[in-house]
């Protein structure tokens, strides 16, 4: 999907670049320390499940995981900054990440949160070098995130392989009795499951995020999300001769998204300019496209067995599908499968 924007057309931008200092980290927990990652590079988090272990692998891959039809290897961090390790129980979690090469999956304790960091408030760790596993360290009052350097922990294990050539027992580091294996190979078996009848939503997506446009609230998992733009005082182009749920162009750090207006979209009441409005870029190689929110609400923990369980009755064809949470009702926003609707070929 493609900006066609005509000549004459281009006589009506104004380029609006952003020195936005913001970005969104997921931050993790592992030996009680709190570390962070690029949201943007998190394309799913899922609950540590049974895993694969083929005959020969670094130690500090914990296992295999199948993730789309290709098999990721685990990385325990542990392992990685020569920790000690332990053995991980039902409530550990798996972030399946994209690099500039390829995807990898670490193992963590927690997922605490999806927040937004200030850039200017991270700085570098003492004796900080180039090759080092951290872009530096995030300090704001009490917190301290240790912000970590994906390419570089990536870089070093397929550049040290015999740093990490201990023949471990890898089994031994994910509980082990009947119950909890069962549990696991459950797990496994429903990431992997795929039937008509159930919604296509990302299997046992921990994090999303909700927000609201006219008064409705949605959700949308944090693997659909390249990021966030407050609109404030943008200025948006409009593109003549375009559907009424085309809201118009933006240039965002030299990029031109394609705004569309949800509501709209779905044949009810035209959304507007608020003081909190924010676009949710969706994270896409091949569209860009962003959706006008009047404001973003909460990050929100909600595995896809309490979607499924806590879902509405009434689904009506090409309806949102909805849930209820603490007494509230929430129409999920299904990102992969907006983009692949024929409306939007125009864009």
């Amino acid at each position: 999907m493609q900006n066609n924007i005509t000549v004459s057309d281009r006589n009506f931008i104004e380029t609006n670049e952003s020195q936005n200092l913001d970005e969104y980290y997921t931050l993790i927990e592992i030996n009680e320390k709190i570390f962070g990652i690029k949201t943007k590079n998190v394309l799913e988090i899922v609950k540590v499940m049974e895993l694969d272990y083929p005959n020969k692998m670094p130690s500090c891959i914990l296992g295999i995981v199948e993730y789309e039809q290709t098999p990721i290897g685990v990385i325990d961090l542990r392992e990685v900054f020569k920790s000690k390790r332990i053995i991980y129980d039902l409530s550990a979690k798996i972030l399946v990440l994209k690099t500039k090469k390829t995807m990898i999956s670490i193992i963590c304790d927690k997922v605490l949160d999806i927040k937004k960091l200030n850039k200017e408030k991270i700085h570098p760790l003492p004796y900080q070098k180039q090759t080092d596993f951290y872009e530096g360290l995030y300090i704001n009052e009490n917190e301290n995130v240790y912000i970590l350097n994906i390419e570089n922990i990536v870089s070093y294990i397929e550049s040290n392989p015999e740093v990490f050539e201990n023949n471990l027992d890898r089994l031994s580091y994910i509980v082990d009795d009947e119950h909890s294996k069962k549990i696991l190979a459950e797990r496994k078996n429903f990431l992997l499951k795929v039937t008509d009848d159930i919604p296509v939503i990302t299997p046992l997506y921990d994090r999303g995020v909700s927000f609201i446009i006219n008064n409705v609230k949605y959700y949308i998992n944090m693997a659909s999300v390249k990021e966030f733009f407050k609109v404030n005082n943008s200025k948006f182009i409009k593109v003549p001769s375009t559907p009424d749920y085309i809201f118009g162009l933006i240039n965002i750090k030299g990029d031109y998204i394609t705004v569309i207006d949800i509501r709209r979209f779905f044949n009810t009441s035209k959304t507007q300019i608020k003081e909190k409005s924010t676009i949710i870029i969706l994270n896409s190689s091949e569209y860009k496209i962003g959706i006008l929110a009047d404001e973003i609400c909460e990050s929100m923990n909600v595995d896809f067995e309490e979607i499924l369980q806590n879902r509405l009755n009434s689904q009506e064809e090409n309806k949102m599908l909805e849930f209820v949470k603490d007494e509230e009702i929430y129409q999920v926003l299904d990102a992969e499968k907006l983009l692949q609707d024929e409306r939007l070929t125009i864009c």
